[in-house]
């Protein structure tokens, strides 16, 4: 699945097999050992470093400076992450999170986290506020009504969603995205991250690749893949666009 044309982590939750990342730099209390998957990563001349997958880190308490925008989707565990500035952020499973690049503070990890994410570095913003938070991604609301998908092949396929975040000119977007069934063309115009949280539908690759996605798939679908959707059940992602 890592080798696929999007790849993706079916049951992200309970998953196994994780690979050692080391322990957690910077430590303040404890030593908090970290391991994960990555699901994509690039650097390339000219672009920003992209980075997604799924990470773990045991408790112990730590300070870290975001490098980029990362939105962070905790699946398990709990921990409190405290700005330098005092902003407060309590995660719980089903805390969504939207860190903006250069956030500089304090991790406390209580309980072991569990985290799909994708960090898009960049420089850091001169006035950025405060992070987006949204709890129980599942059952938020409401949507706001985002039109039909415009490349419709059978069927015809609403969309909805809560925007988290948009950053200038539109660059790291994130949210909740809603779809009906339907069956349409894709075409992916930018990087995507997405943590599918219900539904079920089938990508199939141009190359003859179909990926099945049920709910706790995490995916990531690099810009200009092509291929079609069948949206089998309305599906609800928790979702980054850079």
């Amino acid at each position: 699945m890592m080798e696929s044309s999007a790849p993706h982590i079916p049951q992200a939750t309970t998953v196994g097999g994780l690979a050692d990342w080391g322990i957690q730099p910077d430590a303040i209390e404890g030593q908090s050992e970290t391991s994960g998957r990555l699901l994509w990563k690039r650097e390339a001349a000219g672009e920003p470093m992209v980075r997604a997958g799924l990470w773990a880190c045991t408790p112990g308490s730590w300070r870290w400076t975001m490098p980029g925008d990362e939105l962070c989707f905790y699946l398990a565990g709990r921990a409190t992450y405290t700005e330098h500035n005092g902003e407060s952020i309590e995660v719980v499973p089903g805390t969504v999170v939207h860190f903006p690049s250069g956030w500089t503070g304090r991790c406390d990890v209580k309980q072991t986290l569990r985290v799909t994410y994708m960090l898009v570095a960049k420089p850091t913003a001169i006035d950025r506020g405060a992070s987006p938070v949204l709890r129980n991604p599942l059952g938020a609301g409401p949507l706001k009504d985002w039109g039909p998908v415009r490349t419709m092949i059978e069927g015809q396929s609403m969309t909805a969603g809560i925007l988290l975040h948009k950053g200038p000119g539109g660059s790291c977007e994130s949210g909740i995205w809603t779809c009906t069934p339907g069956f349409w063309n894709c075409h992916v115009t930018s990087d995507e991250f997405c943590h599918f949280i219900a539904g079920r539908c089938t990508y199939t690759h141009e190359s003859g690749e179909t990926i099945e996605i049920a709910p706790d798939t995490a995916a990531f679908f690099p810009k200009d893949w092509r291929g079609t959707c069948r949206v089998h059940e309305t599906v609800r992602k928790v979702y980054m666009i850079r």
